[in-house]
């Protein structure tokens, strides 16, 4: 059900941003139904962490990273997933426990995306097979 907020706040979005914003909020209330997730609570809660990420590049208190993989291919992905595996390795062999927690903080969303991207994919049902 979407409400005259909701839609106001959909005037910005391109289509396909439209289109992910339902997918987002069909996942969040499927997994929580409890939670109410709405298209307007999604929003508030977006600009609260832009507010909050702005500060935190601001103080210097975060580290921020974003990389396009557009045009990587699936063997870059694994190559740059075991070169980070090692290097992961690496900082608890040689760094103090603070660096490879740090290296962990900043590897593993990276990591998680990658391994998602590396899973074989489902083959194709043709007709007639």
């Amino acid at each position: 059900m979407s409400t005259e907020k909701d839609s106001m706040l959909r005037v910005r979005l391109t289509k396909r941003q439209s289109d992910e914003l339902d997918v987002i909020v069909g996942e969040l209330q499927a997994q929580m139904p409890e939670a109410s997730v709405t298209t307007s609570s999604i929003a508030r809660y977006a600009l609260e962490k832009y507010v909050s990420d702005h500060i935190a590049k601001r103080d210097g208190t975060k580290i921020f990273i974003e990389i396009s993989t557009a045009d990587a291919t699936d063997e870059d992905i694994k190559n740059l997933y075991g070169l980070l595996s090692k290097l992961f390795d690496e900082t608890k062999e040689n760094y103090s426990p603070m660096v490879h927690y740090m290296v962990g903080e900043i590897l593993e969303p990276v990591m998680m995306k990658m391994a998602s991207h590396m899973k074989p994919k489902k083959p194709e049902v043709r007709d007639g097979e």
